[in-house]
């Protein structure tokens, strides 16, 4: 059977349906004119513009201007709920093609990347050697279409953001011409440039053997290893394993927070507002040695983590030998195990906190001083306090 019977073309038209006016209804006005800006660039997206010139040069100028015209109808809408009307009702009433819907979608979700739950893949080559490398988003797309076309209908679209590259795979096996995928068949794979390190979205289990094939073959490597670390935020997951040597106290250096000259003075100046008035007031509400077990605590929390907010991690489960507190009388012959799990919005920030409010005393053991480096979302520590090494 030829390749193209497989491939979801971009400009098949979706008929109007409730499910396409959510896909649109969803965005934000902003989010939206963003979209509209972008279609009314491509002649396979914009509306269609009846011809009443006869001259071709005359047209393309008439053509510009009412392209600008209808732009400026969008943007100076005053609710959303009129601009998706205009939207569905009056300039794509007829429906909108498979790429404009990929741009709706991957918008959305670039926007709301936590509203999906992300795994980090790593591409293995051998001896580290990549072997095939991508320039263009359009070559990357031909190619990873042609690995997987054999297996599924598909369409793809892949668009750039800060550098990466966001992939979206839809599989429409089984789904009519004019429908949507059920959003279980839309795959999110977020390739990291210049690295081997991608984010991947949730696969059916019937569907990850050939996506996963397919990324391989794509990226031309041996292996694609998956990694212990996944979550919500994308862009935290980013930072724990594209910089995970400069978290922490160095994160001050990757961020560019230190003077360039040591015996300079601080470039910034305290604020007015930040120095307190009733300063006096305040010292007289602590003690001399509270005062100093607070600036001990912030120290420590400083000297682990740095000054900076950390990368957000929902989860963190460690595995240790021992218990974390032992006394004298326990049978060290015995040798006792137990799971720690932390959950949260931003465990590795909650930890940091925890040293702060006294709740977990400083020096901490490595694997928890550590925790913003390890890039993982599972931890095994030996009797020794050890972090075990699994792959990657």
């Amino acid at each position: 059977m030829p390749l193209h019977s497989f491939i979801r073309n971009d400009t098949t038209i979706i008929a109007p349906n409730a499910s396409l006016r959510r896909v649109i209804n969803r965005h934000t006005k902003d989010s939206l004119l963003d979209i509209i800006r972008k279609w009314l660039q491509d002649p396979m997206a914009r509306p269609k513009i009846e011809d009443t010139s006869e001259d071709e040069e005359n047209y393309d100028n008439t053509n510009g201007q009412q392209v600008k015209r209808l732009l400026h109808h969008y943007e100076i809408i005053s609710s959303k709920k009129n601009m998706v009307d205009k939207i569905f009702l009056e300039d794509w009433k007829n429906g909108l093609n498979y790429k404009q819907i990929a741009q709706l979608d991957m918008k959305y979700y670039h926007d709301h990347s936590s509203l999906k739950h992300w795994k980090a893949l790593k591409l293995c080559w051998e001896n580290g050697l990549r072997k095939k490398e991508y320039r263009k988003t359009s070559e990357l797309n031909s190619s990873l279409l042609t690995q997987l076309s054999p297996f599924f209908k598909t369409h793809l679209y892949i668009e750039e953001f800060e550098k990466n590259w966001w992939i979206r795979i839809s599989i429409h096996d089984g789904v009519p011409p004019n429908t949507l995928p059920v959003s279980s068949n839309i795959i999110y794979v977020i390739y990291f440039t210049n690295s081997e390190h991608l984010l991947c979205s949730n696969i059916k289990r019937e569907h990850k053997e050939f996506i996963m094939q397919g990324l391989l073959k794509t990226f031309v490597c041996n292996e694609i290893e998956e990694c212990d670390l996944k979550g919500k935020y994308a862009d935290s997951l980013e930072k724990l394993l594209l910089h995970r040597q400069s978290q922490g106290t160095y994160s001050r250096y990757r961020l560019n927070q230190v003077d360039d000259n040591p015996l300079l003075f601080p470039s910034k100046k305290p604020k007015k507002d930040d120095i307190p008035e009733n300063i006096d007031q305040f010292e007289d509400m602590m003690d001399e040695d509270n005062i100093l077990l607070l600036k001990q605590r912030d120290t420590a929390a400083n000297d682990n983590f740095g000054p900076n907010e950390q990368p957000s991690l929902d989860m963190v489960e460690i595995k240790l030998s021992t218990p974390l507190h032992t006394s004298n009388n326990d049978d060290q012959s015995t040798p006792l195990s137990m799971t720690v799990l932390f959950e949260g919005t931003n465990v590795i920030e909650g930890i940091k906190k925890m040293i702060m409010a006294g709740i977990a005393e400083p020096p901490l053991p490595a694997y928890l001083a550590d925790i913003h480096s390890n890039g993982r979302n599972y931890i095994e520590v030996d009797e020794n306090n050890v972090v075990i090494k699994k792959g990657h």
